[in-house]
């Protein structure tokens, strides 16, 4: 499945291609930022170019290139359909911790999920367990879902930043979740919600409206963005 991403990366101008990676590269410079980026189920190593039935193309390969050129370490590949997301987002926290573990420091490491991608992100976050990690939600929460880490104690972990329309279908702020959550895995959580000029489906293209908070949240820049 990660071949396929191999693919698009040799396709990407040469500055943004030696930015992305499948895994953990041999060699690891600790000043640079890491960005882990966790898709939505609607893609798949099957379909990386899938179309939403409300909002358009997902455009996976735009959105990683574009946090590539901001200078990010980007690790991320298309899953497989049907992958177990509790394996998925163990194979993940292996490699955060391969980070940390090379001297890379938590607040230059960062996890990005988008729309269903976000439940995987929780995971992730609880299988690292350091506060001081940069997690990002893109529409991520649903009541559901916010019920049902609450009442299952999945706590996410990480200074966390969610980015949130009102107008999607079916999902809800993630606020009333990461309250629950907030203390000692979760120093610092912010919300943004989105207005009107700004689609319902913001999370499948790179759009400078959730892309730029999520690159100053994503360089430690916390104070750069406030709830909205």
């Amino acid at each position: 499945m990660r071949i396929v991403l191999l693919l698009l990366i040799l396709c990407a101008p040469a500055v943004r291609a030696q930015n992305i990676h499948v895994a953990v590269p041999d060699s690891v410079d600790p000043e640079k930022f890491f960005l882990f980026y966790i898709h939505d189920n609607i893609l798949s190593a099957e379909n990386i170019t899938p179309l939403h039935p409300q909002y358009g193309r997902y455009q996976y390969e735009e959105i990683v290139n574009r946090f590539a050129t901001e200078g990010f370490m980007v690790i991320s590949y298309p899953r497989e359909t049907g992958a177990h997301p509790y394996l998925f987002a163990e194979e993940i926290a292996t490699e955060i911790r391969k980070l940390l573990n090379t001297g890379v420091s938590p607040t230059h490491v960062s996890i990005v999920g988008a729309g269903q991608g976000g439940a995987i992100t929780v995971l992730i976050s609880m299988a690292v367990r350091n506060p001081d990690i940069n997690v990002i939600l893109l529409s991520s929460c649903t009541e559901a879902y916010n019920e049902y880490w609450v009442t299952q104690g999945e706590l996410i972990w990480g200074r966390v930043l969610s980015i949130h329309h009102p107008a999607a279908s079916g999902t809800a702020a993630c606020m009333p979740y990461l309250e629950h959550c907030r203390g000692e895995g979760v120093p610092l959580a912010r919300e943004i919600v989105l207005q009107e000029q700004s689609s319902p489906g913001f999370w499948l293209q790179p759009t400078t409206d959730w892309v730029l908070p999520a690159i100053l949240w994503a360089s430690g820049k916390h104070d750069m963005v406030g709830n909205r």
